[in-house]
């Protein structure tokens, strides 16, 4: 039995495994092109899923080149609250039934290469919250894989890094991949790494690079209504790729439908990309603060993500930090590399070295101060708390004469105010209160256990009687019928056994699921709000929370409402 790392990321995954004394990638993929082979693709698979024509079930580089509809940055839903996720074509399925079949694809290439690959170790960004690391231990498990853990980004880098470079040494790991930036700084001390600070953007990523470059195409097309569907997914392509080619060229040539073509210069690129850049800023900074330190703290700078390739980017980071990027890191493998060191950590094939996870950010629950007579945000686990953590706080209804209590769970900034965007609730709960109500020293201890791999344990305990109240954890959407993670674990496991899409019983939720509906709410919230600043992303939140909570007579309505806010975005889907 072997252990593995994936870095399952939003545009590419990797797999790699410790043998031998190093880590070796695996070669899960191919694109079978030189152009993609000489950028350092040989060995990524692209996190995309497409149904053929025929119904064939393509994952990777032929569903990435595919002419049919496609199912790509499913990751980046995992911190949503949508459970599906529609094609071009209108076809729906349920997120974790894509996640899933990725997953097994990822094991599918791994035994092919003669290993048995039953544990895992899986990385997630630094900044993703609880239900985003809920959601994918989850599809890993249904897809064949006991998670040892979820390892941040981050410190899986710093692992790599490190295997090459030891020393005790502070380090700032800068991680921009396809969907989200994560800043950290970890301390390695003899070969042991803890995170000390860590800050993101969530929603910015190589996907967003690739949007700004397809604008500036499109600007100079007069028109494009006449391109086929399958015309603008080649050109999706040829955007994607003269982005990478401008990370070590001056300029490229992209082809457009219909035998035309366009030239892009690296400064034109820039010029499109700055502002993007200049949003690093606010993470790298904020981490300093956290620290109580200046750039002069940090020892070795690493860059890794496929963004990071970019030299406006590194050049942004070094001059901020006042020194160069570490060489000798591959920025699209590095992730996972450090996911099998520490994949070889926990099962005891290395005993050198060792790490810890620390949350990004607070968790607690909401309560009533009543001096201030207003809810505020009470910390049971702080942020930049080791894990694993186990934390508990007593906590006292308002009135004595309650028969229940109201309790959540929030993670996010307690220095905020709750309506902040940095706040969000996970789960609420109404619980019964037993004993007798009216005794004034009624009271009840609420626990919160975080395990290494990002999963919230709640527990709360009547104090008078003993009595377990409540005993939960933190998930959402499909995950929370286990039946129905029955079905999508058999289905994906037949998809990718037989090669062909198996659609027997529709996923719970999807089968009543309008699929013009769930196009919009996909387009709306994965194609076009993350690319949008301030009212215009908020106008496009708006419709689409109209749309997803209307009812059978409004639903026309909310759809064509949504339709309207999205049609001056079309060029990004």
């Amino acid at each position: 039995m072997t252990a593995i790392g994936i870095d399952f990321g939003t545009s590419n995954s990797v797999a790699a495994v410790w043998r031998s004394g190093e880590v070796d990638v695996l070669p899960i993929d191919n694109p079978a092109e030189a152009a993609w082979e000489s950028l350092g693709f040989d060995r990524i698979m692209p996190s995309v899923f497409a149904e053929g024509v025929d119904g064939s079930a393509l994952f990777g580089w032929a569903a990435k080149r595919s002419e049919t509809s496609r199912f790509e940055a499913v990751k980046r839903l995992f911190a949503t609250r949508q459970d599906t996720i529609a094609d071009d074509a209108g076809t729906v399925f349920a997120v974790e039934e894509v996640a899933t079949m990725l997953f097994a694809e990822i094991r599918a290439a791994v035994v092919a290469q003669g290993l048995e690959p039953r544990e895992a170790v899986i990385t997630v960004p630094a900044n993703s919250r609880g239900l985003a690391r809920h959601r994918t231990k989850v599809c890993a498990g249904m897809a064949g894989f006991q998670v040892l853990a979820l390892i941040n980004e981050p410190t899986a880098a710093a692992m790599a890094y490190s295997a090459r470079n030891p020393g005790d040494q502070q380090l700032l790991v800068f991680d921009w991949g396809g969907g989200t930036l994560d800043v950290t700084v970890l301390r390695s001390v003899e070969g042991v790494f803890m995170e000390e600070a860590s800050k993101g953007l969530p929603t910015k990523g190589g996907l967003d690079f690739d949007s700004r470059m397809r604008k500036l195409l499109l600007e100079t097309v007069s028109d494009t209504t006449t391109w086929t569907a399958e015309e603008r997914r080649r050109f999706d392509l040829e955007v994607e790729l003269a982005k990478i080619k401008l990370s070590s060229q001056d300029f490229v040539e992209v082809q457009l439908p219909g035998g035309d073509s366009r030239r892009v210069t690296r400064a034109m690129f820039n010029s499109a990309a700055r502002s993007l850049i200049d949003e690093a800023r606010r993470p790298i900074e904020q981490c300093l603060l956290d620290i109580k330190a200046g750039p002069g703290a940090i020892d070795s700078v690493v860059m890794v993500g496929g963004t990071s390739n970019i030299p406006l980017v590194r050049s942004f980071v070094s001059e901020l930090l006042g020194r160069e990027p570490e060489a000798g890191v591959d920025p699209m493998t590095a992730v996972g590399e450090g996911a099998a060191i520490a994949a070889a950590i926990l099962t005891g094939d290395l005993q050198t070295n060792d790490f810890f996870v620390a949350t990004e950010h607070a968790l607690g629950t909401v309560v009533l101060d009543a001096m201030a007579n207003r809810p505020i945000f009470s910390v049971l686990i702080p942020r930049n708390h080791k894990l694993p953590a186990k934390r508990s706080e007593r906590y006292t209804p308002v009135t004595p004469e309650q028969e229940a209590v109201e309790l959540c769970v929030i993670e996010g900034d307690p220095e905020a105010t709750l309506d902040h965007p940095d706040n969000v609730v996970l789960k609420e709960w109404r619980v019964a209160l037993p004993g007798n109500a009216g005794t004034l020293d009624r009271s009840f201890e609420m626990t919160y256990e975080y395990d290494v791999d990002g999963i919230l344990h709640v527990t709360v305990t009547d104090d008078a009687t003993s009595t377990t109240m409540l005993e939960d954890t933190v998930a959402f959407g499909v995950t929370d019928d286990k039946h129905e993670l029955v079905r999508i674990a058999r289905r994906a496991k037949k998809t990718v056994e037989s090669g062909v899409v198996d659609k027997e019983g529709e996923a719970a939720g999807v089968a009543g699921a309008d699929p013009e509906a769930t196009q919009l709410l996909q387009q709306a919230r994965v194609k076009v709000v993350p690319f949008l600043d301030g009212d215009e992303a908020d106008e496009v939140r708006t419709a689409a929370d109209a749309l997803e909570q209307a009812g059978e007579d409004a639903l026309d309505d909310a759809k064509a409402r949504l339709r309207d806010v999205l049609a001056p975005y079309s060029y990004l889907f």
